[in-house]
Protein backbone atom coordinates (compact mmCIF):
# COMPACT_ATOMS: atom_id res chain seq x y z
CA UNK A 1 0.00 0.00 0.00
CA UNK A 2 1.25 3.70 -0.82
CA UNK A 3 2.58 5.62 1.78
CA UNK A 4 0.14 8.73 2.19
CA UNK A 5 1.30 12.60 1.83
CA UNK A 6 -0.92 15.65 2.93
CA UNK A 7 0.05 18.35 1.27
CA UNK A 8 -0.77 21.85 2.41
CA UNK A 9 0.28 24.85 0.47
CA UNK A 10 -2.32 27.68 -0.83
CA UNK A 11 -0.37 28.58 -4.06
CA UNK A 12 -2.08 26.71 -6.89
CA UNK A 13 1.04 25.97 -8.49
CA UNK A 14 2.80 24.89 -6.70
CA UNK A 15 -0.07 22.92 -5.05
CA UNK A 16 0.19 21.06 -8.22
CA UNK A 17 3.56 20.88 -8.94
CA UNK A 18 4.00 19.17 -5.64
CA UNK A 19 0.97 16.70 -6.22
CA UNK A 20 2.26 15.64 -9.25
CA UNK A 21 5.48 15.05 -8.19
CA UNK A 22 4.84 12.91 -5.09
CA UNK A 23 2.37 10.81 -7.23
CA UNK A 24 4.58 10.10 -9.76
CA UNK A 25 6.99 8.76 -7.35
CA UNK A 26 3.94 6.54 -6.16
CA UNK A 27 2.90 8.13 -3.28
CA UNK A 28 -1.13 8.52 -2.15
CA UNK A 29 -1.46 12.77 -2.14
CA UNK A 30 -3.98 14.31 -0.49
CA UNK A 31 -4.68 18.01 -0.58
CA UNK A 32 -5.23 20.71 1.57
CA UNK A 33 -5.11 24.91 0.80
CA UNK A 34 -5.68 26.17 3.98
CA UNK A 35 -5.03 25.48 7.69
CA UNK A 36 -8.79 24.65 8.29
CA UNK A 37 -8.91 22.41 5.59
CA UNK A 38 -5.56 20.24 6.72
CA UNK A 39 -6.97 19.69 10.35
CA UNK A 40 -9.78 17.61 8.82
CA UNK A 41 -7.37 15.90 6.13
CA UNK A 42 -5.45 15.06 8.74
CA UNK A 43 -8.20 13.35 11.18
CA UNK A 44 -9.95 11.90 8.09
CA UNK A 45 -6.56 10.36 6.55
CA UNK A 46 -3.91 9.92 8.71
CA UNK A 47 -1.22 10.31 6.51
CA UNK A 48 2.25 9.06 7.14
CA UNK A 49 3.76 12.16 6.28
CA UNK A 50 2.37 16.03 6.01
CA UNK A 51 4.48 18.84 3.81
CA UNK A 52 2.95 22.55 4.98
CA UNK A 53 3.61 25.57 3.92
CA UNK A 54 3.62 28.49 6.96
CA UNK A 55 1.61 31.35 5.63
CA UNK A 56 -1.80 30.38 5.10
CA UNK A 57 -5.23 30.99 5.09
CA UNK A 58 -7.69 30.17 8.51
CA UNK A 59 -4.38 28.66 10.08
CA UNK A 60 -1.26 29.16 9.53
CA UNK A 61 1.65 26.05 9.49
CA UNK A 62 2.52 26.59 12.87
CA UNK A 63 -0.75 26.10 14.25
CA UNK A 64 -1.26 23.13 12.04
CA UNK A 65 2.14 21.56 13.68
CA UNK A 66 1.34 22.52 17.24
CA UNK A 67 -2.59 21.08 17.10
CA UNK A 68 -1.33 18.17 15.28
CA UNK A 69 1.56 17.08 17.71
CA UNK A 70 -0.26 18.43 21.07
CA UNK A 71 -4.10 18.04 20.53
CA UNK A 72 -4.05 15.07 18.19
CA UNK A 73 -0.98 13.81 20.21
CA UNK A 74 0.58 12.50 17.51
CA UNK A 75 4.26 12.75 17.45
CA UNK A 76 5.00 9.92 15.02
CA UNK A 77 4.04 11.56 11.42
CA UNK A 78 7.10 13.78 10.20
CA UNK A 79 6.07 17.28 8.72
CA UNK A 80 8.29 18.85 6.67
CA UNK A 81 7.73 22.77 6.74
CA UNK A 82 8.51 24.53 3.18
CA UNK A 83 8.09 28.89 3.59
CA UNK A 84 9.98 31.62 1.63
CA UNK A 85 10.00 33.31 5.02
CA UNK A 86 13.48 33.87 5.57
CA UNK A 87 13.40 34.45 9.10
CA UNK A 88 15.63 32.40 11.47
CA UNK A 89 12.91 32.79 14.60
CA UNK A 90 10.72 31.10 12.18
CA UNK A 91 12.64 28.08 11.76
CA UNK A 92 13.40 28.10 15.80
CA UNK A 93 9.79 27.89 16.01
CA UNK A 94 8.81 25.14 13.40
CA UNK A 95 11.28 22.96 15.15
CA UNK A 96 10.42 23.97 18.69
CA UNK A 97 6.46 22.89 17.66
CA UNK A 98 7.78 19.19 16.26
CA UNK A 99 8.54 19.95 12.71
CA UNK A 100 11.24 17.70 11.29
CA UNK A 101 12.70 19.51 8.58
CA UNK A 102 12.68 22.71 7.23
CA UNK A 103 13.04 23.91 3.35
CA UNK A 104 13.32 27.27 1.91
CA UNK A 105 11.28 28.34 -1.17
CA UNK A 106 12.22 28.32 -4.23
CA UNK A 107 12.48 24.16 -3.27
CA UNK A 108 14.37 22.02 -5.00
CA UNK A 109 11.76 19.16 -5.61
CA UNK A 110 14.87 16.42 -6.07
CA UNK A 111 15.75 17.56 -2.39
CA UNK A 112 12.28 17.90 -0.59
CA UNK A 113 11.38 13.83 -2.35
CA UNK A 114 14.53 13.18 -0.79
CA UNK A 115 14.00 14.55 2.65
CA UNK A 116 10.56 13.43 2.91
CA UNK A 117 11.65 9.68 2.01
CA UNK A 118 14.26 9.55 4.71
CA UNK A 119 11.98 10.84 6.95
CA UNK A 120 9.33 8.05 6.57
CA UNK A 121 12.35 4.89 6.31
CA UNK A 122 13.39 6.48 9.63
Amino acid sequence: MAKKILIIEDEPVMLKTLELLFRKKGYEVVIATNGKEAMEQIRRHAPDAVITDVMMPYLPGTEIISRLRHELKNEKTPVVVISSVELDSLVEEVFALGANDFIRKPIVPAELVARVEKLLVS
